[in-house]
């Protein structure tokens, strides 16, 4: 199972109006575990009021540069966002888990490919590391940005932004979409709906076979967009989405008793076996291991970031809701934990399996 380590904040710098930037620096001998592609996230723990509190927050360095840079939003009433623009000082240290998630590009690339990304608000974080990984490791490729925002003081990482353009000003397009800041051309203004996506793959990818595609903001926006793309002739699995948060009105239901019986759990992770009863009663399986004494891997608790990801060896579980999983993986047997209850006498889960 992935661990926490304390990793020590080497900087911290404002990254727009309500937003910070986090430098982590990771020791030499923990570069290995450390290591990411480019997309990937950072679940961070801290504690607060004697609770801890777990967020996940996505890398926007590119692959293989130290330290590990993250883009925070700050909002109000968010308890970590708060805590890191207020509290958060250099030297000081954060408990955080190796890289992880499936938003990444591909362990092997052709190398000649044209990339467009849809990124909203703090969307643009994972997009940003994939943009300048691309751009550094693929000479032949391309990519087209669609960024959209409410006012350009709240965008975040336009300075990186225009650095890669001037570096890389054939093979990378920037196209900003505001819907508030009044723009010259009506192409610039409102969200990044349908239409407007529509509008924009007309003027700017006419012509051009996109290869893959990268997506990322609220729930809605990455609905739309996905479909939108796919509705131009995308094949859907070239569409690739990372969720921020669960959808509005989506939390997954509660549920009444399923029997009064318990189900035996048992957990294979790092080699080993564990095991604990858990009543059927609608808990998920990341609270009742945690009641039991049994800490297993998970950060959002939406079944968004699918830190809790495992493969379920033998009996059954019904899984409330998934934004994480690809549906390769539910084919094969892989659940969201923490989104899990047991429909069987017996569950074993591997956390070991990829």
């Amino acid at each position: 199972m992935k661990k926490f380590h304390a990793l020590k904040v080497t900087a911290k710098s404002r990254e727009a109006k309500d937003a910070i930037r986090i430098a982590l620096e990771v020791a030499d001998e923990l570069r290995g575990e450390y290591a990411f592609r480019a997309g990937q996230h950072l679940p961070i723990q801290i504690e607060r009021d004697g609770k801890k509190l777990r967020r996940t927050y996505s890398i926007c360095s590119p692959e293989g540069q130290w330290p590990l840079e993250i883009g925070v939003r700050v909002q109000a009433g968010g308890a970590f966002g708060e805590f890191a623009a207020n509290d958060l000082e250099v030297g000081d240290t954060l408990e955080v888990m190796p890289p992880t998630g499936r938003f990444h590009l591909a362990d092997e690339s052709t190398g000649d490919r044209f990339h467009v990304g849809f990124a909203a608000g703090s969307g643009i974080t994972p997009i940003l590391s994939i943009i300048a990984t691309v751009l550094q490791q693929e000479p032949a490729s391309r990519f087209a940005l669609f960024y959209g925002n409410r006012k350009q003081d709240t965008t975040m990482f336009i300075d990186d932004l225009f650095a890669l353009k001037n570096r890389y000003p054939h093979r990378l397009q920037l196209h900003f979409v505001f819907s508030e800041d009044e723009q010259e051309f009506e192409i610039g203004s409102g969200r990044l709906d349908a239409d407007k996506v529509a509008q924009l793959h007309k003027h700017f990818c006419a012509g051009v076979d996109v290869d893959e595609a990268w997506v990322c903001g609220p729930g809605a926006m990455i609905d739309t967009v996905t479909d939108a793309l796919v509705g131009l002739g995308m094949r859907e699995e070239d569409v690739h989405a990372e969720r921020f948060g669960v959808p509005r009105g989506e939390r997954p239901p509660v549920r009444s008793a399923v029997s009064a019986d318990t189900t035996q759990v048992t957990v294979i992770m790092d080699g080993h076996k564990k095991g604990f009863d858990m009543p059927r009663d609608g808990s998920n399986i990341v609270d009742a291991a945690a009641a039991q004494g049994v800490e297993l891997p998970y950060s959002c608790k939406g079944g968004v970031c699918a830190t809790c990801r495992t493969h379920l060896r033998s009996g059954k579980v019904d899984m409330a809701v998934n934004y994480g999983l690809e549906p390769w993986e539910v084919e094969q047997g892989f659940v969201l934990a923490c989104q899990s209850t047991p429909l069987s006498d017996d569950i074993l889960l591997d956390y070991d399996k990829s």
